[in-house]
């Protein structure tokens, strides 16, 4: 008899919603990481009574009903983290012009109209289409969520599939400059309109005005943190600092896992909510399912980031509430994503500052700051040598940005996609598991009983795409096992 109905590889956001999901049912669980801390790209880390969230500006999901929710009133751990809202959801900063983002979705139309006057009916059209994608997307959340009955066939995303978001913007926008403005998520993705794919933007766009956009109080570390304690209520197990070192098979069917600290767990069901290629390269090593999967067309490998935590005493300069801050030095979008962009002027940057919303993340009179910086793993041959001259050089976009920052510093450390490569196990530090291109689709995995979750799943990138893997991987278990 196997010691667990499934085991779940990997405490992300992925691998918490399917071990969350399936504990709460009643499945017998067992999750594993290879950190101490659970979460991902979800850890926060302190220093100097200062909280940092490692890498996350907001997500959605946190909605009454949304995907990460429904987790955790299921487990009965809802109460345990405080959502915060975040409105404006971005304030974009271009030359002689700054666009706020708000949460109202026909206020911010409304922002755009009075800015463009000429493009009124394509800021409408070009709504109208993001509206109509999301729609199905959603819906298609909704039904492997459980909350939708039937499966809904998506022909509007099956049309778009292979779009870019580049084809959204000239069907609908004549004005390059406010095909500029509606670019302004690119950067999460690194991918210019040009390469993006219209399906994920159109969901990172528009899950935020639907959803909601969020942070949560003390940060992003506690939701993890109380999916695990929902989790251990439910009756099943987690276990930090421990890796799976292989997954164990017996013919054309995965029967459990060996472990770093010598363990061996049998599992009716596996799910792989970790690096792909570790997966496939490494636990499954030699296998038939290991020269399947790899041998299938895989999509590009994602961007990594450059991360500069800074904490300051003063105020945060002209910005008001504004907590979450793109800077973007010209309309040429496609200026921003050219290989010598990145920690040049040229390049645009992300700040979040989430001391705005959230008081507690920070000592009296001290404000934190995070500002991205995408960029290929690639950028640098020696990332532990360029550290430090890469950190002043972003040091000194944001006080572009936010003058006087370096007047008084706190704290300031950087992080590096080897650093979260070493963490995460992500390949290259990639951000979002797989580029979001088009045409990206969910991947095989040549063995029954194994599954994916995350976002090396196929379903997309960021934290809402990686809970809904999650769900995703957790309803093939429940019909697998009955």
């Amino acid at each position: 008899m196997a010691d667990f109905d499934c085991i779940v590889i990997g405490a992300g956001i992925g691998g918490l919603v399917s071990a969350g999901r399936l504990a709460s049912k009643g499945f017998k669980t067992l999750l594993i990481d290879k950190n101490s801390t659970p979460g991902g790209y979800l850890q926060s880390f302190k220093r100097k009574g200062v909280t940092f969230d490692s890498s996350i500006d907001c997500f959605s999901g946190l909605d009454a009903n949304g995907p990460i929710t429904r987790v955790l009133e299921a487990l009965g751990v809802k109460d345990e983290i405080v959502p915060i809202t975040i409105d404006p959801i971005r304030r974009s900063v271009f030359p002689s012009m700054t666009i706020d983002v708000h949460a109202d979705i026909e206020r911010y139309i409304e922002d755009l109209k009075s800015l463009f006057g000429s493009e009124r009916g394509g800021i409408d059209s070009f709504f109208s289409k993001l509206t109509g994608l999301y729609s199905e997307i959603k819906a298609w959340g909704e039904f492997i969520t459980g909350t939708r009955p039937d499966e809904l066939i998506p022909e509007r995303l099956i049309s778009a599939s292979r779009l870019t978001y580049k084809d959204l913007l000239d069907a609908h926008i004549k004005d390059e400059r406010l095909k500029a403005v509606l670019s302004d998520r690119c950067p999460f993705y690194n991918l210019p309109a040009s390469r993006a794919s219209a399906i994920a933007m159109a969901a990172l766009v528009m899950s935020y005005f639907d959803s909601g956009a969020y942070r949560v109080k003390g940060g992003s570390q506690r939701l993890a943190e109380a999916l695990v304690k929902g989790i251990r209520a439910k009756g099943s197990e987690v276990l930090m600092n421990t890796s799976a070192t292989k997954i164990l098979t017996e013919g054309n069917r995965a029967v459990g896992i060996e472990t770093s600290n010598n363990g061996r767990y049998t599992g009716r069901a596996v799910i792989s909510a970790i690096d792909f290629h570790t997966t496939f390269g490494r636990l499954l090593s030699g296998t038939e399912s290991s020269k399947g999967a790899l041998g299938q067309r895989l999509p590009d490998v994602s961007s990594s980031f450059f991360i500069l935590y800074a904490a300051f005493k003063g105020d945060i300069g002209p910005h008001g509430k504004a907590s979450s801050i793109g800077w973007y030095p010209s309309f040429d979008m496609e200026a921003n994503f050219s290989h010598d962009a990145p920690f040049s002027e040229r390049g645009s940057i992300g700040i979040t500052i989430p001391t705005i919303t959230d008081a507690s993340m920070a000592p009296a009179g001290i404000h934190s700051i995070t500002a991205h910086e995408m960029c290929e793993v690639s950028f640098s041959a020696d990332w532990k040598r360029d550290k430090k001259t890469l950190t002043e050089k972003v040091l000194k976009k944001v006080e572009a940005i936010i003058p006087g920052i370096t007047r008084d510093p706190v704290h300031i450390e950087s992080a590096t996609p080897a650093t979260l490569e070493r963490y995460t196990n992500n390949l290259s530090g990639a951000a979002y598991g797989w580029e979001q291109a088009p045409g990206i689709r969910p991947l095989r995995t040549y063995l029954n009983g194994l599954y994916l979750a995350g976002h090396w799943e196929g379903t997309g990138g960021g934290i809402l795409a990686s809970a809904y893997s999650g769900h995703k991987a957790a309803s093939k278990v429940e019909k697998d096992l009955g």
